[in-house]
């Protein structure tokens, strides 16, 4: 009995050790079958990585040309430098020995090895190597199997500045990009559209990478190539631009900041498009360099800018054609309806002045529109009345984006009794309207204005302004132009209005020898006239300058608008640039006061010779003209 008492705890612990190798065994067993069964294919997976490294081909992008087949974007063959990722730990010690050997930024490789992606991929050391760069990584590839040498196509854009905001660039995809649903499935380190064009027409762009499938040994050594397939070029694309009028825009624009818009009024097809001051889109196809980007976004200047269509500027006197053509269909006046100029107006208790002090005298439509008379355009939106001026501003295209094939439009403000309660909660006031008669609190884009000369230029038909024209040979689908309804009269009457612009008014530096120009001058006042009074010298105080134009004017082939940010009045600043790029387009003389013959001319179809008006004496430039 003693004997049996003494054997009871060590057959309790008998048990509980039976017990432990029992669980042991049951979770051994189950790990197993996790191993082999719900992780098989994972890890077989991982030992064929082991041999065999499947290594993307990067596919070229589509070309992009001119309406005449001349290249806007290509692509060069460039060397990288890459790296595979497999080892992390190894690798960060790997680009530290490395970087002895060429020259690259350490800790941005490093800050890109760190992102999401698959543990095996190429991450570029070193974009677009030089040749002595190539020669030292090729000499040394025992010493570094985890470095390698790639042969990829590199964007290029032979126009540089001249083409930045409406082309865009590239660049390699950010971690935003591959969260977002536009770059869904596309692989990381893929290069990628990141503005302009390249961002809008990205996936057309693209096209289909290759892959080589290699053996490696144990040291991540290529053994052989298992498996190759060959990488599909990305289709190529024909813009609605005209090189040789967009080198005439970049030109005639040198040295100043600002756009211009050139449309064809019949389609809305855009012929040149320039922002100013701009960027070398090149700098961003091997990765720009970290005090390259710095110094883009800090410039003051905003090159980054897209201004055709991100600028909001008031449109000045260039409004005078909105409001004229609203007030004719609306039968407020006629082209005969006389208002008397004695240099202000004064109404609901407010001294409103035109930009010249002893005022205009009597004058009607065309001779208002011609010498930019302020006090009329105050009598006519008075009458007008601010309800029929917002509908008709916004039946043009005004406050809305235009739907050009360019991301990130701006709409634009036009602020009428609507917009004041919904934004402010206050009542409009009838002295307000005066304001906005000759386009003040508003805010247009210069692509926005361009659309409105179109539509006179059209005969009342409204556009939308679209770059490309063919992707791989198809033509890219377009909505036909919509008619807004103004009565044949109404357009005739302020086209000839436009035309005495030119021919005898505030437009003179846009005239040509031998083609009518029909055009509108404006100011975009910038701070109060007070605080111009106080500093007239700060150039960064003085108006913007304006110019819209359609030419020839009674077979419009081509609408623009031209901006120059601090250019004072339109006439001495805007219009000049118009007439040395129109007279290259239509290979002709500029002959407009102080203008000098373009240094070469592009050959143009002949034109109707028009009869030239004798130039008046000019007057000082007012604030709205």
């Amino acid at each position: 009995m003693k004997i049996y008492e003494d054997l009871r705890p060590l057959q309790r612990r008998l048990v509980v050790l039976q017990a432990v190798m029992v669980t042991l065994m049951v979770v051994l067993l189950g790990y197993f079958w996790h191993l082999q069964v719900l992780r098989g294919r994972h890890y077989r997976e991982l030992a064929e990585n082991n041999r065999l490294r499947a290594l993307p081909i990067p596919a070229p992008r589509g070309a992009i040309f001119d309406r005449k087949g001349r290249i806007l974007a290509e692509n060069r063959s460039s060397f990288n430098v890459v790296v595979t990722t497999e080892r992390r730990q190894d690798l960060v010690a790997s680009l530290g020995r490395l970087d002895r050997l060429i020259d690259f930024d350490v800790s941005e490789v490093e800050e890109r090895l760190g992102r999401k992606g698959p543990r095996f991929r190429s991450l570029v050391v070193k974009a677009d190597a030089n040749e002595e760069e190539v020669a030292v990584v090729e000499a040394r590839r025992l010493e570094y199997p985890e470095t390698s040498v790639d042969v990829v196509p590199l964007r290029a854009y032979p126009l540089g500045e001249g083409t930045a905001h409406v082309l865009g660039y590239v660049g390699e995809i950010t971690d935003r990009q591959m969260e977002s649903e536009t770059f869904a499935a596309i692989e990381p380190g893929s290069v990628v559209g990141q503005a302009g064009i390249e961002l809008e027409y990205n996936r057309a762009l693209m096209g289909r990478d290759g892959m080589r499938r290699i053996i490696v040994n144990s040291r991540g050594l290529e053994v052989r190539e298992e498996e190759k397939t060959s990488p599909t070029d990305g289709p190529y694309a024909t813009l609605n631009l005209d090189l040789d009028l967009q080198k005439a825009v970049v030109e005639a624009m040198k040295g100043q900041a600002g756009s211009v818009v050139a449309l064809d009024p019949r389609t809305g097809e855009v012929l040149a498009y320039y922002s100013a001051p701009a960027y070398d889109p090149n700098l961003f196809s091997s990765g720009i360099k970290p005090e390259d980007w710095s110094r883009l976004v800090k410039d003051p200047a905003k090159p980054l800018m897209n201004r055709p269509i991100q600028g909001g500027y008031a449109p000045g006197s260039t409004f005078k054609i909105v409001n004229a053509l609203a007030a004719l269909q609306e039968r407020v006046i006629t082209p005969a309806t006389r208002f008397h100029c004695p240099g202000y107006l004064a109404i609901y208790n407010t001294l409103f002045r035109c930009h010249k002090p002893e005022g205009h005298g009597s004058v009607d439509l065309r001779r208002a529109i011609s010498l930019s008379c302020n006090v009329y355009f105050y009598n006519v939106g008075v009458r007008l009345e601010i309800e029929r001026l917002s509908r008709w501003a916004k039946a043009m295209g005004l406050s809305a984006p235009t739907g050009i094939d360019l991301p990130h439009e701006a709409s634009g403000l036009f602020q009428d009794p609507e917009w004041k309660m919904r934004a402010l909660k206050v009542r409009w006031y009838p002295s307000e309207t005066v304001s906005v008669s000759i386009g003040q609190a508003m805010t247009v884009t210069p692509l926005q204005l361009a659309r409105v000369a179109a539509v006179v230029a059209s005969g009342g038909k409204l556009a939308r302004p679209h770059l490309m024209r063919a992707i791989g040979g198809k033509a890219v689908p377009v909505d036909p132009p919509r008619d807004l309804g103004l009565r044949p009269e109404v357009v005739a009457a302020v086209r000839e209005a436009m035309v005495s612009v030119v021919a005898e008014g505030t437009g003179q530096r846009a005239k040509l020898e031998g083609v009518a120009v029909a055009g509108k001058t404006g100011s975009a006042q910038v701070v109060s006239h007070a605080r111009l009074e106080a500093d007239r010298k700060a150039r960064e105080l003085q108006p913007h300058g304006w110019f819209m134009c359609f030419a020839p004017a009674d077979n419009p082939r081509v609408a623009m608008a031209v901006l120059v940010e601090h250019g004072t009045a339109g006439g001495t600043s805007a219009a000049p640039v118009a007439g040395q790029v129109l007279a290259r387009w239509f290979g002709v003389r500029a002959i407009g006061p102080g203008m000098q013959p373009p240094a070469d001319t592009v050959p143009a179809p002949p034109v109707p010779q028009v009869a030239r008006a004798a130039a008046p004496a000019e007057s000082v430039p007012g604030p709205q003209r």
